[in-house]
């Protein structure tokens, strides 16, 4: 099994990105060891509110 990247660094993109391909974003703590959310990014996913697309997988994902 590879070993896991370190660090990932985000922006809006890829959250909402994976969040619809998969419905979750489970899958970077099994990839990296460690997903960094900037401030902002964290504001514009839910600046739409709970009903905007993602926003709930973002919320979910408490371990970011």
């Amino acid at each position: 099994m590879p070993e896991r990247a370190q660090v990932l660094v985000t922006n809006t993109t890829p959250i909402i990105a994976i969040t619809a391909a998969t419905g979750s974003l489970d899958v970077l703590k099994f990839l990296y060891s460690r997903v960094v959310v900037p401030q902002e990014v964290a504001a514009e996913v839910r600046v739409g509110g709970l009903q905007s697309f993602g926003v709930d997988a973002f919320n979910a994902a408490d371990w970011l």
